[in-house]
């Protein structure tokens, strides 16, 4: 049976389809990305702004007790990348990372509140 680290490398839902283990680890994957309450407040924020910065994020998930340092938000922002929810474009004038949902990110905004 194929662990995570068999599937750490691929980028898009057609590698992880190209085998019923890989559909299945995906299909976990995305929906306990898409569940938690964390990652749930990330895609939320996403949907509804183009783009944010770490910054902005990490102050809305505090502010609000979703998080208590900034740890946690790694975790949960590397979780949502990994499911695809997400992805990083670095600002080439400031050199910040900012974050944007993908479209399968974008379920958050068909999900009951």
């Amino acid at each position: 049976m194929p662990d995570e680290s068999d599937f750490k490398d691929y980028k898009s839902i057609e590698e992880f389809g190209k085998t019923m283990e890989g559909s299945k680890y995906f299909h976990d994957l995305y929906l306990k990305a898409v569940n938690h309450p964390v990652r749930r407040e990330i895609l939320t924020m996403l949907s509804s702004n183009d783009g944010l910065s770490k910054k902005i994020i990490i102050n809305h998930l505090l502010e609000r007790g979703f998080i208590k340092d900034e740890t946690i938000l790694k975790y949960n922002i590397d979780y949502l990348i990994k499911a695809l929810c997400i992805q990083i474009k670095r600002d080439e004038d400031s050199g910040e990372d900012f974050y944007y949902i993908t479209q399968e990110g974008k379920i958050i905004d068909y999900l009951d509140k």
